[in-house]
């Protein structure tokens, strides 16, 4: 006999955004008692909620900080516990290249397809910032010491607001598309198209030293300048 809870969380959400702790796919083996109870705990000391209707709970933090989640499954004897660390981060520190409001002028509706279990999509920015960076680190642009470049060298968020925000277009679209021939893929070549030409004419630059002084942008020991129409 075995419960089996399985407690999906996000790999990282900002403070005060939407986010689903998730535990549908929990399940016990075919000689456990059914299962009576479904509760979660989403932070460590604040008490269990009852959540065995709907089995997910749908929560936001008001802190930064590893917030501790708890899953708690009971059949017909002592119940089963698991948990899981969710890193919530301030809008400071997660430091998105562009936000919804951005999308707005492109797409009114665009929020209405905000996946289940979120009220935004700093998620898709998040995923933006995160393959940025790696076009950075794939064409050989790093510090000093030879690293991939983090979103904190970044001096002007401004500079890779439009790569940022078309590639985020690009990928709701693609992600709700199911067909080649659909008004999504449509929209999401479009906005490929719009990416590539926003990441073409970029001028960015960068802190190389990663001491998080921007004072001085003329030091070209701190400071590197990314020039993609020259590329």
């Amino acid at each position: 006999m075995a419960i089996f809870g399985k407690l999906e969380l996000e790999k990282i959400i900002q403070v005060n955004d939407k986010t689903r702790l998730d535990a549908r796919k929990s399940f016990v083996s075919v000689d456990e008692a059914a299962i009576t109870l479904i509760e979660i705990e989403p932070v460590a000391g604040n008490g269990y909620i009852d959540v065995t209707s709907k089995q997910y709970l749908d929560w936001q933090y008001s802190a930064d900080g590893d917030a501790v989640v708890s899953l708690r499954i009971t059949t017909d004897g002592a119940p089963d516990t698991i948990s899981g660390t969710l890193p919530v981060i301030s809008e400071l520190d997660d430091k998105l290249f562009s936000d919804d409001s951005e999308l707005l002028p492109y797409e009114p509706q665009v929020l209405e397809w905000v996946r289940s279990g979120r009220n935004s999509f700093k998620d898709i920015h998040r995923a933006s910032q995160d393959r940025i960076l790696k076009y950075l680190d794939k064409n050989k642009f790093w510090d000093l010491n030879g690293d991939p470049l983090t979103k904190a060298a970044i001096i002007d968020l401004n500079e890779v607001n439009d790569w940022s925000k078309f590639m985020t277009l690009k990928l709701i679209f693609e992600g709700l598309s199911n067909a080649t021939d659909d008004i999504f893929h449509e929209k999401s070549l479009r906005y490929r198209d719009l990416e590539r030409t926003a990441r073409d004419r970029a001028v960015l630059r960068v802190d190389t030293n990663g001491d998080g002084d921007n004072t001085d942008a003329t030091d070209l020991e701190e400071f590197r300048v990314i020039d993609f129409r020259k590329e």
